[in-house]
């Protein structure tokens, strides 16, 4: 009977212990997929923040739209892009937008982001309205009446930023509105722009 008691504690002992065991297995598993998450939105951000800088201080008249690839920069026009762009694969977003931290201009990378990811970040951008200076001359808004000089465009952009994990299994979109002011061809130059309701409108997480 002893023997035998003996044998059913070591039994409950051992399952116990192998609960446990599992319990600890799992709680590491999720903290590290917590982590791997995390530290993938946190580059698909820093991939939306430089698109967003490199475009705000982008130097000269508006860029064009465009539906096919263009020579230099491309921006998508309004309704261009698929209605759910955070499951394209990563080849559409090579072909679509452009690497985080790389000049889409000269091809020069600036700088490095996400340099754990196995991908690199992307980001596309999507122009979503431009309103025109009234034609006589003056402005239509209290926002272009803050430009100095007078905008002549005021211009409402759609960025999104793709970023993903060590691995291809963790996937981070992120999308923000920004605006700025644009002169013409004319009167803009390399040392001015416009600089009426410029900034980060909105943002937020799609996947």
């Amino acid at each position: 009977m002893v023997l035998l008691l003996c044998l059913l504690f070591l039994t409950a002992l051992t399952l116990l212990g192998l609960s446990a065991s599992a319990d600890a297995v799992l709680q590491n598993q999720l903290a590290a997929n917590l982590q791997e998450s995390e530290r993938t939105k946190q580059a698909a951000l820093a991939a939306l923040s430089w698109a967003e800088d490199w475009l705000l201080d982008l130097q000269g008249p508006a860029p064009e739209s465009c539906t096919t690839p263009c020579e230099g920069f491309r921006l998508h026009p309004a309704g261009d892009l698929p209605p759910h762009p955070e499951f394209e694969d990563l080849s559409w977003w090579q072909t679509q937008g452009y690497e985080a931290g790389v000049d889409p201009l000269t091809g020069n990378r600036l700088v490095t982001i996400g340099a754990s990811s196995i991908d690199p970040p992307m980001w596309v951008i999507e122009v979503l309205h431009e309103r025109p200076a009234a034609g006589d001359g003056t402005t239509d808004s209290p926002i272009d009446a803050l430009a100095d000089p007078p905008a002549d465009i005021q211009a409402w952009y759609h960025i999104l930023a793709r970023a993903s994990g060590q691995t291809d299994s963790v996937i981070s979109v992120v999308e923000s509105i920004v605006t700025r002011s644009w002169l013409s061809a004319e009167e803009s130059s390399d040392e001015s722009t416009g600089s009426a309701g410029k900034g980060r409108v909105s943002w937020r997480e799609l996947r």
